[in-house]
């Protein structure tokens, strides 16, 4: 039977839940484990994580086959596997913040993500011989952020096997909205478009949103939500929720709506949307990022709006209501009359709405189409062809993003789901480090950024070789466990 310690730096406000928890949930089938908590005598120095996992792996390499090094305020929910892996593994694919007892209510894991695709902290396995290989964790970061970066890194530079992921290049023009009074609007000019949202249909539009709305809906149902794309009245298209969610709705004649949501997105950084209305199986599809993650029945019976706008960037400019104005980037809008199929939508993820040779990536061609690229003045033309033509109030033009193509080194991950019992802001802090202010990811990020010129031979001279520390208590803990205090 192997035997597995849980390395898990000390908390005493979680310490008590963690265990019990873990203890319920987590079966001893196949394999022993122990936790070993391991304490950092109070000093004027925040929590050394990466420290605190190389003293828990030294000392007690000689008693067990292998290693999870687990953060204490990421409790296992479900899907949860401590098993032996033969490569380093991260055990979670979501993750959601939750005060410990609310597990007990949890029905689904919809709202669970990952921190990030590169994420390898949490909970991660660790063999003896590949833990040795990377000279462990650096003893370098103080505080909050940067040792999961440094340990995945550590991994690459010693050629350990990780999944590796080819992103494809994309450039494109975009159009930027500034949160106050800026937006877009397409006048149908023929029938073809008029009607287009009254029988199947496709929408595309590539996104990037600065923040959420500021109001949910309880408080304000007119400011709740940035509308990316659609048509106003009973509001079909795609929007952004105060919480941070792609939203998709479309509305019957008989005034119900059918609504498909994503998980929350991150801020600042590009995404793909598609909304995909599909009459013959009465199916509406959101995609995100070329993923269906979501899908939902739909009336046949669907809303006319007869000649009514197209509007980008907001609900609808013209009322005192749903003028809710989007402060971000929009790029690459595209309306078809059909229900685009699973792999149209992820070509034009991948590749956009035309290719690098200018064809389209669809079977049918769009009724409307804008890249942000041809134009005069405040107008941009509608390249399908069929003159229905943007016109802007505000919006600045002009720009270019470019996704350049690159190998991104990604960890094993098994599917688990944890909740986060912790504090939500550190955990903020940590979802988008380049973006936070927090003074110990500051710290932390110029430390990596120095590392990083010569890494190998800094991970060669920083880790388990050089972690120094004494023990000053040490005491069982509910029977099996342990807490070791240590000088470091």
């Amino acid at each position: 039977m192997s035997k597995l310690a849980v390395i898990i730096p000390y908390n005493e406000e979680h310490i008590k839940d963690f265990t019990e928890h873990f203890s319920a949930v987590v079966e001893q089938k196949g394999f022993y484990y122990k936790l070993v908590f391991i304490k950092q005598r109070k000093s004027t120095r925040p929590l050394n994580k990466g420290k605190l996992f190389n003293i828990g792996y030294s000392l007690m390499k000689n008693q067990f086959d292998y290693f999870c090094f687990h953060d204490i305020d990421f409790i296992p929910l479900s899907n949860y596997d401590y098993t032996p892996s033969d490569v380093p593994t991260s055990l979670l694919s979501g993750l959601y913040p939750i005060k410990f007892g609310e597990h007990m209510d949890i029905k689904d894991f919809d709202d669970f993500d990952l921190i990030n695709q590169t994420y390898f902290g949490g909970a991660v396995l660790f063999d003896k011989k590949h833990f040795e290989l990377i000279n462990g964790y650096s003893n370098d970061y103080w505080g909050l952020g940067y040792e999961d970066m440094d340990i995945l890194l550590r991994l690459v530079t010693k050629r350990v096997r990780l999944r590796s992921v080819i992103e494809r290049p994309l450039k494109k023009s975009y159009a930027t909205y500034n949160g106050v009074n800026s937006f877009s609007a397409v006048t149908p000019n023929n029938n073809v478009l008029r009607k287009c949202t009254s029988n199947s249909f496709s929408m595309s539009v590539w996104f990037r949103v600065d923040d959420y709305p500021e109001y949910s809906a309880d408080v304000d149902n007119n400011r709740c939500e940035y509308f990316l794309f659609g048509r106003p009245g009973y509001h079909t298209g795609l929007s952004i929720t105060s919480e941070g969610r792609l939203k998709g709705v479309v509305w019957s004649k008989e005034k119900t709506p059918s609504v498909v949501t994503s998980k929350p997105i991150r801020k600042k950084e590009w995404h793909h949307g598609a909304l995909i209305v599909e009459l013959e199986n009465l199916s509406v599809s959101l995609y995100l990022n070329g993923q269906l993650v979501s899908q939902e029945t739909v009336n046949s019976n669907l809303n006319d709006y007869l000649g009514k706008n197209f509007y980008i960037g907001v609900g609808n400019p013209t009322t005192s209501y749903w003028r809710s104005f989007l402060k971000g980037d929009i790029s690459d809008i595209g309306l078809w009359g059909v229900a685009l199929n699973q792999t149209e939508v992820s070509r034009v993820f991948e590749d956009g709405i035309t290719n690098r040779s200018g064809k389209y990536n669809t079977s049918q061609l769009p009724v409307m189409h804008h890249n942000f690229e041809c134009g005069y003045d405040d107008i941009v033309f509608d390249m399908s062809g069929n003159g229905n033509h943007l016109s802007n109030k505000n919006v600045e033009l002009g720009k270019k993003w470019n996704k350049k193509s690159k190998e991104r080194y990604l960890p094993y991950r098994r599917e688990g789901y944890y909740g986060y019992i912790g504090n939500v802001d550190e955990l903020n802090e940590i979802s988008q480090p380049n973006e936070s202010h927090h003074p110990a990811v500051n710290t932390n990020k110029h430390i990596f950024n120095k590392k990083v010129i010569n890494f190998e031979k800094n991970m060669d001279k920083d880790g388990l070789n050089n972690t120094r520390f004494r023990i000053v208590n040490r005491e069982n803990y509910k029977d099996k466990h342990e807490i070791i205090e240590v000088v470091i």
